[in-house]
């Protein structure tokens, strides 16, 4: 399976740490040059700001612009070169062992269903699809992703149908590459179980988004947690109360 590292160039340290990664697993892979937000912020070609303040309740951030560019960047270069089933990475990445096997059950596997595969986390899922997928690992269809039941963008599989279908559903940019409802009429989605385990984030490191932020280890959502996010960040009423509870008109 193709493997593209999404990478500023001048990130050292974080390509440092995937190289290692990657190379005691025996993964080949490619890094991906990420886009630099702050030369595409202003240019209404790439980043709409209107639509992200309408559907986020906020205006993004120069990093958040960049990093949805990128992703969209990789899924065009998917198509392009007729890629049936690839793996994206960030660089912040932290590897399971069982990573090689998983994406061969992955990209083998007879029966699985879905075109996006989320390895970093499946919160909520419905229990009659769980399927085991190798060793420990399971696979499952996400209960109500528009709900945000699949979180971060650090790491998961795509199809080229998938790419395909959400190279330029952002482009210009309207929201973050991580918040996959807004994908939800245009791809099916799986999630790895147990949640949180096959890839997850390096909070060692500063956040590429937002400058001198303090990063948390993530933990699983509550269903409570899941349809609150779901309901302030897909639906008019929610948003237009994100927007009173912010102070923003």
């Amino acid at each position: 399976m193709n493997i593209f590292v999404i990478s500023l160039e001048n990130e050292v340290a974080r390509r440092n740490s995937m190289r290692q990664q990657l190379g005691s697993l025996g993964l080949d892979y490619e890094f991906f040059d990420a886009i630099h937000g702050a030369e595409y912020f202003d240019d209404p070609r790439w980043y709409d700001d209107a639509s992200a303040r309408r559907l986020e309740g906020r205006s993004l951030r120069p990093g958040e612009v960049g990093c949805a560019l990128s992703h969209a960047a990789v899924y065009a270069e998917i198509v392009k070169r007729g890629i049936p089933w690839a793996l994206i990475l960030e660089d912040d990445a932290v590897l399971h062992r069982a990573l090689p096997a998983l994406l061969s059950a992955i990209e083998n596997g007879a029966g699985i269903q879905g075109q996006i595969i989320s390895l970093s986390r499946c919160d909520a899922y419905l229990p009659w699809t769980k399927e085991r997928l190798w060793g420990e690992f399971s696979i499952a269809t996400p209960w109500l992703v528009k709900e945000g039941a699949i979180g971060q963008s650090v790491g998961y599989v795509i199809s080229q149908d998938a790419a395909k279908a959400i190279a330029k559903a952002n482009v210009p940019v309207k929201f973050p590459a991580d918040s996959w409802g807004y994908y939800r009429d245009l791809v099916k989605f799986r999630g790895v179980l147990p949640t949180l385990s096959v890839v997850r984030q390096n909070t060692s490191f500063k956040s590429s988004t937002v400058s001198g932020s303090v990063r948390f280890d993530f933990v699983p959502y509550s269903k409570t947690d899941l349809l609150l996010h779901g309901f302030l960040t897909y639906t008019y009423p929610g948003r237009w109360c994100k927007r009173i509870i912010k102070g923003n008109k």
